[in-house]
């Protein structure tokens, strides 16, 4: 009985682990997807004030 147990302790700690590092490879995903969705913001929103500006300056002539 101890070691049926045991074996399932030793189970779970591993099943533990794997998990866990899905979970950070995960949280990483997230990050790197998170840094790219800010840099593609940044490009779209300097377009648009771009954009902005020169329709102002059609506008005025």
């Amino acid at each position: 009985l101890i070691q049926i147990e045991l074996k399932t302790i030793r189970q779970f700690q591993r099943r533990k682990t794997q998990i866990e590092r899905e979970l950070e490879e995960l949280k990483e995903d997230l990050r790197n997807s998170e840094k790219k969705h800010q840099e593609i913001l940044r490009r779209l929103e300097g377009r648009f004030f771009e954009e902005k500006v020169n329709v102002s300056i059609c506008l005025r002539n």
